[in-house]
């Protein structure tokens, strides 16, 4: 089914209704009348469970918030430092960048940039969780646990997580901060808040050089023989801004750039030198009017992706280029209802996909020094046209919504998306909410030019939610939820991707908020999750052509366990007010065990994980409330453990120490 039709007869129906409409809302239009369910400045807000500011217990969707001042006072460096605060959230930190899990699903969750996909049509694994993505301009991260899709589209598979920079109005003036680290690294970011009438500003320069734990690696010459050698430091850069023009004008810009160096290892011991870039640059424009009960906003963005990973010798090179145009509505209906309905489409296109991916440690031994690595690419593009619409309304005390999208994919066949749930106070401090939906996940590279049909990876999940909140800082969150995946596939580096699947997973998420007393306050979270299964692998290794000009193909057959992360997750956190602008916090946190599956599954096994504790500590500086400093150690017991990288373990960061001081003119 194709849908273009629909999308222009939609925009020219919006078209029309604008058209006689005056140019602005003037100040006499109530906000309150739209039944938006804008909520200002105050905090906390998301916007990403139904595009419009909200507060977060009322959103349609489970929602979490990390604000500025948690950021701050945390000094979270990295949005993985972050993240991994959150419950269900868990990361292995690879060589090749963190990789990260969501209920018991790797390189499951959308990340966006006000509203920006993050992601491409190159890998999945691609998410800016280090160094890449700093958190020096960022207001806020929101996070939504379950499926997406309805607003977002494919990819929003089992969470969504919405990174939003900072504005002009929230932080005037200019501000300085210089960071040091014993990895070591040193880093510099300056950002600008301006304000001038109806118009505001926001920009952001960063730069940070680093180097990561283990840096040496065996390399080996032409004659066989090995030698130790030491990679270089990584280096990243950043530049960001937004511009808003009162209440209809909005412009957001990224560029990055960045080089990471690594190193990796196979299960074998064998070592080697990586590099990877994978800077994402983008901008946004976004055009909004309030009108009576209606709210209409054309939005577009343009996106960029160059992306490059070198193991060894061996290099490829890809780019991905994507762009959107997107109309959104939304209206009062009913009294008490809100509809938002939208249009959107996506053009998407890949300079040198790598389809074949011929890179394996072993070529890099002396043995296997005569073999050259096949490594295969192709272009392609692709077209995706939506049509989306939710509908909310409250009966009693209850709010009910009501989802629905419809996906055209020029490469794969159409999908549909749905999302139902409720939200009911059970008292006044008790809140109950339950939602169900679904979600897709773009294709692998190898899967949209493979010989076989593939229908595109799907989840459902059901999740129920009791919240009691009876005071600011007092929180007791208990989540429970299910989900089932269709056509599930893994890939492999031996085997390329697994046989096609079905998935059920299961779990619960606790999350605890207390103070203890009037400085003084704790907090925790608990994650669980089971399932899982084997990965069943099939790879050609032979073929064999007979003198009659027959072929025999010869496969070699193996399984994986699930790729799922711990089965538990305990995060605990202690925080002091010692007075005005010093916070003191300690985090402990463990996990169950990992399991790992090398070499075509012929080496398996688990990891364990030991305790590990942080301490972060921020105090005002010497500028007389003008600047602030913060100190971060990092598993501070210098525990020593394994995770499963690509073809090898991968040690934990060990004992680190930041400092980061911030002088506002």
């Amino acid at each position: 089914m194709r849908i273009p039709h629909l999308l222009y007869a939609f925009s020219l129906a919006m078209a029309l209704l604008l058209a006689p409409l005056p140019a602005l809302a003037t100040e006499g239009d109530s906000v309150d009348e739209t039944m938006l369910m804008f909520v200002g400045e105050a905090e906390p807000v998301a916007t990403v469970a139904s595009r419009q500011p909200e507060s977060p217990a009322l959103a349609p969707a489970l929602v979490n918030v990390v604000g500025r001042e948690e950021i701050e006072r945390m000094g979270y460096a990295t949005l993985a430092e972050l993240l991994a605060d959150q419950p269900g959230f868990f990361f292995v930190p690879s060589g090749r960048g963190s990789a990260p899990y969501l209920r018991g699903l790797r390189d499951s969750v959308l990340f966006l940039y006000d509203g920006v996909p993050l992601t491409t049509d190159v890998t999945r694994n691609l998410a800016p969780l280090d160094q890449e993505l700093s958190l020096a301009g960022v207001e806020r991260v929101e996070l939504v646990r379950g499926p997406g899709s309805v607003l977002w589209g494919p990819d929003a598979f089992a969470g969504v997580v919405n990174i939003v920079p900072s504005r002009g109005r929230q932080r005037p003036g200019p501000e300085l901060a210089l960071s040091a680290g014993s990895q070591p690294g040193q880093g510099a970011s300056l950002n600008w808040g301006w304000v001038g009438g109806r118009s505001e500003a926001f920009a952001l320069a960063t730069g940070l050089r680093q180097r990561f734990s283990e840096p040496d690696y065996q390399a080996f010459a032409a004659d066989g023989s090995a030698g130790t050698q030491t990679v270089q430091p990584s280096e990243f850069g950043e530049l960001a801004g937004s511009f808003q023009h009162g209440d209809w004008l909005s412009l957001t810009g990224r560029w990055s750039d960045f080089r990471r160096r690594y190193t990796m290892r196979d299960a074998g011991g064998l070592s080697w030198a990586g590099e990877k870039e994978a800077p994402v640059n983008l901008l946004k424009a976004t055009a909004s009017r309030v009108v009576g009960p209606s709210h209409y906003a054309l939005s577009g963005f343009v996106q960029q992706t160059d992306y490059r990973l070198q193991d060894g010798d061996v290099e490829r090179s890809q780019t991905s280029r994507a762009s959107e145009l997107s109309l959104l509505w939304d209206r009062r209906l009913l009294s008490r209802g809100l509809v938002t309905a939208g249009a959107s489409w996506r053009q998407s296109s890949v300079e040198d996909a790598v389809v074949q991916d011929g890179f394996l440690p072993d070529f890099l031994a002396p043995a296997g020094s005569f073999f050259v690595p096949v490594v295969q690419q192709e272009d392609f593009s692709n077209d995706l046209a939506s049509l989306f619409a939710q509908f909310r309304h409250q009966w009693g005390g209850t709010e009910w919504w009501l989802g629905g999208r419809l996906d055209d994919h020029s490469q794969y066949s159409s999908t549909l998306s749905y999302s139902l749930g409720l939200n009911r106070p059970l008292a006044e401090t008790l809140r109950l909410k339950a939602s169900f939906g679904n979600a897709f996940r773009s294709p692998y590279s190898s899967q949209l030019f493979g010989t076989t049909p593939f229908e595109p990876e799907s989840i459902e999940t059901a999740s129920v939610q009791l919240a009691w909140n009876p005071s600011p800082g007092r929180l007791l969150e208990l989540t429970l939820f299910a989900s089932r995946v269709e056509e599930h596939r893994a890939e492999d580096p031996y085997g390329g991707l697994s046989l096609p699947a079905s998935r059920e997973l299961r779990g619960l998420e606790l999350a605890v908020s207390l103070p203890l007393a009037a400085s003084l306050r704790a907090s925790g979270s608990l994650a669980l999750s089971e399932g899982g299964g084997d990965e069943r692998f099939r790879a050609l290794r032979y073929t064999i052509i007979r003198p009659d000009g027959s072929r025999e193909e010869l496969y070699e057959q193996w399984n994986e366990p699930l790729d799922q992360g711990p089965g538990w997750l305990v995060n605990l956190g202690l925080g002091w007010r010692l007075g005005p602008g010093r916070d003191l916090s300690l985090s402990a946190r463990t996990w169950g065990e990992v399991e790992y599956s090398y070499a075509s599954g012929s080496r398996s096994g688990s990891y364990s994980a030991p305790l590990l504790l942080d301490l972060s500590y921020r105090r005002p500086g010497f500028l007389a409330g003008r600047d602030s400093i913060v100190a971060r150690l990092d598993n501070l017991l210098d525990q020593r453990y394994l995770l499963p990288d690509l073809y090898g373990p991968a040690e934990g960061p060990p004992l680190t120490a930041s400092l980061l001081w911030k002088v506002r003119f």
